[in-house]
């Protein structure tokens, strides 16, 4: 969801948008587990979507809200859901064997996805009507084009794959294995401002006025959530059941 969103939006939005991830993990606890969810949440969500709000209407960036920026929030809730889940099953599993199956999960997904996706365009691009001819050829293009992006980006396609994602998710089953939802979720709420950063150095993405005092804002909420959570949540606890 975020690597489509970001063929439309800017890097700087996603991550601002991703933010939202550890607004919706309380409210998700509460709909799902049925943990309550204190006078505060609510308050700090409520800014923290102003904030969103704020950086959502700066045009510095020269790109205006777009189907991008919707990916982006269904990516935070999936990411909230994950972290959710994550508590539930880190502290009875071995973190390597955890990540392991996490990782495989998603390379089947993703080249289910690109499989069928090239089977669709070959069926519309050719005359046969064949679906094991589609399907053949569409693993031979998905081959190609896997070989093409190692041998054209090895570089960024390893810094991708291991550093961004596997070990990330490694590290993040360590924490968890100690650390509950609620807190984790207070800790990754800094990620976005670095993601901010990272693109204003690397990217050059620019953020104007609004879209900074968007960004004040939200770090003010991360401030709140965070000692909050430091003060009435932050030693280990038992994982959610089910």
């Amino acid at each position: 969801l975020q690597a489509v969103g970001l063929l439309f939006t800017t890097a700087q939005r996603s991550c601002l948008l991703l933010y939202l991830n550890v607004k919706f993990v309380p409210f998700f606890a509460l709909v799902f587990f049925g943990r309550p969810v204190a006078l505060s949440a609510w308050l700090s969500a409520a800014a923290a979507l102003l904030g969103t709000g704020l950086v959502l209407g700066d045009r510095a960036g020269g790109v205006p809200p777009n189907i991008g920026d919707a990916l982006s929030v269904a990516a935070a809730a999936a990411s909230a859901m994950f972290i959710l889940r994550l508590e539930t099953f880190a502290g009875g599993t071995e973190a390597k064997a955890l990540n392991a199956v996490s990782q495989l999960i998603v390379f089947l997904l993703s080249m289910a996805w690109a499989i069928g996706d090239a089977a669709v365009c070959r069926t519309l691009a050719s005359a046969p009507n064949d679906p094991l001819w589609a399907v053949g050829g569409a693993v031979t293009d998905v081959q190609a084009r896997m070989v093409d992006l190692l041998w054209e980006h090895l570089p960024a396609s390893l810094f991708l794959g291991v550093a961004t994602s596997a070990l990330t998710n490694w590290l993040q089953t360590l924490g968890q294995q100690s650390v509950s939802a609620t807190m984790a979720s207070a800790i990754y709420a800094l990620d976005p401002l670095w993601g901010c950063v990272f693109a204003y150095l690397w990217l050059d993405e620019v953020l104007g006025p609004v879209g900074l005092l968007g960004c004040a804002v939200l770090l003010a909420v991360w401030l709140y959530q965070f000692l909050t959570a430091l003060s009435v949540g932050g030693s280990p606890v038992e994982p959610l059941a089910g």
